[in-house]
């Protein structure tokens, strides 16, 4: 069973030294109140998703204020 959320991209935040960025995502809020925010903020109101990427090509993937859909599946 795969569930399926709904996360926005709060920081992105590179480390020169290290080479290494952080990303912060964070569930939708009802701000838009759209339909489907609304659905997702009611399952998952609070949290965060906290990744290390350290692979360029990866952090081109994030932006700051854009939304993405998490799924998680059960690795077997």
């Amino acid at each position: 069973m795969t569930v399926r959320a709904k996360f926005t991209c709060q920081v992105k935040d590179f480390y020169p030294a290290t080479r290494i960025a952080q990303i912060v995502l964070t569930p939708v809020t009802t701000d838009p109140p759209n339909p489907e925010n609304l659905t997702f903020w009611k399952a998952t109101p609070a949290g965060a998703i906290t990744l290390q990427i350290d692979n360029p090509l990866a952090l081109a993937q994030f932006s700051v204020g854009v939304d993405y859909y998490v799924d998680f599946t059960p690795a077997e």
